[in-house]
C-alpha cells in the first residue's frame, strides 16, 4: 500500500532532478516515488530515464517525455497516478525543492490524520535572492486576516503550526480530500501565479481545513536553467493582475471579486507602478476568459 508519495514534475533539469532526489530518497517516511518529467533535448530524456531506472528502495511509478505538457496537465497527472495507486498521503514537490533531515514530515503526516484537514503547507526557504518580482510574504499574524478582508493572498511562514486561509506552493495532502479536486490549466498563462491557492481552495471547497507547519520545509536549489526563464516584470505584473482576476470571480460572489480585484489591483500599482497599464489589462483579460470558462463549462465546482 502506498502510504506516502512524493508527485515531482520536471521539465528539461535532469541533472537538478538527480541532485533533489536524493534527498527524497533518504526519507524513511516516503515509500513512493511519482514522477512525470518532460524533456525538448535528447540528452535530458536519456537523464530522466537513467536515473529513475537507477531507484532502489522505493517503489517508482514514472512517465518521461520528450514532449513538454504543460506545468497544470504535468501536476494532474502525477496526482492521478497517485490516486491510481491508493496513495493515502501525498507531498507536491518541486524538482527544485532539496528536504533536509529535520525537516517535520512526521509531524505533518499526523496532523493530516485529523479528519477535517485535507493539506499540510511547508516552509520553501530560498538559497540564493531571486531577481525578478519578490512574493508578498507579510510573516505576521494578521496575514490571514488581510487576505481574507483584501483578497491580495499574503503569506505567513513564521508562525505555527496553525490553520491558515492559504499555504506556499510546497505542501502535504490527503488523498481523500482531492478525489475530485484538480489544477486549473487557465495558470499555466499567467505564469503559475494563483496555480496553488486555486488548488487549494478548491480543497476548502471540499470540505477540508489548510494549516501551515513552519518546521515542515524545503530549500529552493537557485539554479536557473531549464523550465521557464526570462519573464519580463511587466509581464509578470499583467499575469498576476490577471491570474487574480480570473481566481476572484471564479471562487467568490461578484460583489466580494469586484472588491478583491480592487483591492489587489491597488497592491499592484504601489508595488510597480510603471506598470499600471498591465494592471488594468490583466483585469480586462481576467474577466474575459472567466466569462469565457463559465459560457463553456456552465458553472465551476
Amino acid at each position: 500500500m502506498c502510504k506516502l508519495a512524493v508527485l515531482i514534475t520536471s521539465y528539461n533539469r535532469s541533472e537538478l532532478f538527480k541532485k533533489t532526489l536524493k534527498s527524497w530518497l533518504d526519507r524513511e517516511e516516503v515509500d513512493t516515488l511519482i514522477i512525470k518529467a518532460d524533456s525538448s533535448k535528447r540528452e535530458e530524456y536519456e537523464g530522466y530515464k537513467e536515473t529513475l531506472e537507477e531507484i532502489k528502495g522505493k517503489s517508482v511509478v514514472y512517465e518521461v517525455s520528450d514532449k513538454r505538457s504543460g506545468p497544470t496537465t504535468a501536476k494532474n497527472r502525477v496526482l492521478e497516478m497517485a490516486l491510481q495507486n491508493d496513495c493515502k498521503f501525498m507531498i507536491y514537490a518541486d524538482d527544485d525543492h532539496y528536504i533536509p533531515k529535520e525537516s517535520d514530515v512526521k509531524g505533518s503526516l499526523k496532523i493530516l490524520l485529523n479528519g477535517s484537514i485535507g493539506v499540510v503547507g511547508g516552509k520553501v526557504i530560498n538559497l540564493g535572492k531571486r531577481a525578478v518580482d519578490p512574493d508578498f510574504f507579510l510573516n505576521l499574524p494578521i496575514a490571514d486576516p488581510l487576505s481574507k478582508a483584501l483578497g491580495y493572498i499574503f503569506l505567513d511562514v513564521k508562525h505555527g503550526p496553525r490553520f491558515a486561509e492559504f499555504v506556499p506552493a510546497f505542501f502535504m495532502i490527503k488523498g481523500k480530500a482531492v478525489k475530485d479536486v484538480r489544477y486549473d490549466e487557465f495558470y499555466d498563462s499567467t505564469n503559475g501565479f494563483r496555480e496553488e491557492s486555486d488548488f487549494q481552495q478548491g480543497v476548502k471547497k471540499a470540505g477540508y481545513k489548510l494549516v501551515f507547519n513552519p518546521y515542515f520545509y524545503v530549500y529552493h536549489i537557485p539554479i536557473e536553467e531549464g523550465g521557464d526563464r526570462g519573464v519580463s516584470l511587466s509581464r509578470r505584473i499583467f499575469g498576476k493582475s490577471r491570474a487574480n482576476t480570473y481566481f476572484s470571480f471564479k471562487w467568490y460572489s461578484r460583489p466580494r471579486a469586484i472588491w478583491y480585484v480592487l483591492v489587489s489591483s491597488i497592491i499592484l500599482i504601489l508595488y510597480s507602478p510603471n506598470n499600471a497599464l498591465e494592471v488594468m489589462r490583466g483585469i480586462k483579460d481576467g474577466i474575459k476568459e472567466y466569462r469565457l470558462r463559465l459560457t463553456r463549462q456552465g458553472k465551476f465546482q
